[in-house]
C-alpha cells in the first residue's frame, strides 16, 4: 500500500510539471498508465479529467473545436467538474447548438452554483438569445464568483448597451480596462464607450490609441481614429490611418466609408471630394 501510494505521489507531482510545460499528451500517457496499474486509485481520475481539460483548452485556442469537444466529453466521463461542462457548452454556443449548451451549463450549476466561468458561458448563452437582462445578470454573477476576464468585461459592457443601460455599460468598461490595461479589445470598447454611452468623441481617442499600440492591427480603433482626424479635419493623419486599414481589410474600408459619406453624420465629408481619398476608397453618389 505503502509502495503504491509513494508511485501515485509521485508521478503526480511530475504529471504537474509535465502539464505546466504544455505536454499534454505525455502527462495523460503516464496517468492513464498508472490507473491501468492502479485503477483503484480514486486519486488519479480527477488528475486525468483535469489534463483532458487542459488539453481541450488549449485546442480552442487553436481552433481545433471538435478535437477539443471531445477531450471535454472523456474529461466529464473520469471525473465531473464545472469547468468541463462550461468549456465544451462555449464550443456548442459558437456553433448555435445552444439548446445542447444550456443542458451542460444546468448541470454545472447543480454541481457548483458558484463558478464563476459557469455564469459566464450562461451569459454568452443568453446573449444569443437576446434575453440582455438576464445576460447582465449573468456577466455581473460571474465578476463576483472572481472570473474577472478581459471577454466577461466586453460582454457586460455590451449587454448593458443593448438595454441601454449607459451608465453602467461605462462604468464597467473602464473597470474591465483598468484590471486589464494591456487587453486591446477592452481598450477599443472603453473608447467606443465614450461615444455611445457619454457622446463624448474627444476622451475615446487615448483609449483607441492604447488599442492600437498594443494591436497595431486593431481595425475598429484605426478606423475610429481615421474618421475622428478628418472630422477635425486632418488630411494627412486621417490618410495614414486609412491606409493602414486597407492594408488590413480594403473591402470592409471602402464599404464603412461609403457608409459614413450616407450617414448624417459625415465624418469624412470634408474629404468626400478629395482626389487622394477617392482614389484610395472611391467617390460617392449625390
Amino acid at each position: 500500500m505503502a509502495e503504491r501510494e509513494g508511485e501515485v505521489t509521485r508521478v503526480i507531482r511530475r504529471v504537474a510539471q509535465t502539464l505546466d510545460l504544455g505536454k499534454y499528451d505525455q502527462a495523460l500517457r503516464e496517468l492513464l498508465h498508472l490507473s491501468e496499474k492502479y485503477p483503484d486509485a480514486g486519486e488519479i481520475r480527477p488528475q486525468i479529467a483535469e489534463v483532458l481539460l487542459r488539453r481541450g483548452q488549449f485546442r480552442v485556442r487553436k481552433g481545433r473545436i471538435s478535437e477539443a469537444r471531445a477531450d471535454f466529453e472523456r474529461s466529464l466521463g473520469w471525473s465531473p467538474k464545472p469547468q468541463a461542462y462550461a468549456a465544451m457548452a462555449e464550443t456548442l454556443i459558437a456553433e448555435g447548438k445552444l439548446d445542447e449548451a444550456d443542458s451542460l451549463l444546468n448541470s454545472a450549476l447543480e454541481l457548483d452554483p458558484q463558478h464563476g466561468p459557469t455564469h459566464a458561458a450562461m451569459g454568452m448563452l443568453l446573449m444569443k438569445w437576446e434575453e440582455y437582462s438576464e445576460a447582465a445578470r449573468a456577466f455581473e454573477q460571474a465578476l463576483e464568483f472572481g472570473h474577472a476576464a478581459p471577454e466577461v468585461y466586453r460582454l457586460a459592457w455590451e449587454a448593458y448597451l443593448r438595454l441601454e443601460r449607459y451608465e453602467r455599460a461605462h462604468e464597467l468598461i473602464l473597470e474591465g480596462v483598468e484590471r486589464f490595461p494591456g487587453s486591446d479589445s477592452l481598450q477599443a470598447a472603453a473608447g467606443d464607450s465614450c461615444v455611445y454611452a457619454k457622446g463624448d468623441s474627444a476622451s475615446a481617442r487615448p483609449y483607441w490609441q492604447a488599442a492600437v499600440r498594443l494591436n497595431p492591427r486593431h481595425f475598429t480603433s484605426l478606423f475610429s481614429l481615421a474618421a475622428q482626424e478628418a472630422f477635425q479635419g486632418r488630411r494627412e493623419e486621417a490618410l495614414d490611418y486609412l491606409r493602414r486599414c486597407l492594408t488590413i481589410d480594403r473591402d470592409r474600408t471602402q464599404s464603412l466609408w461609403q457608409e459614413d459619406l450616407h450617414s448624417p453624420l459625415r465624418k469624412f465629408g470634408p474629404f468626400a471630394r478629395d482626389p487622394e481619398f477617392i482614389r484610395l476608397l472611391g467617390g460617392v453618389d449625390d
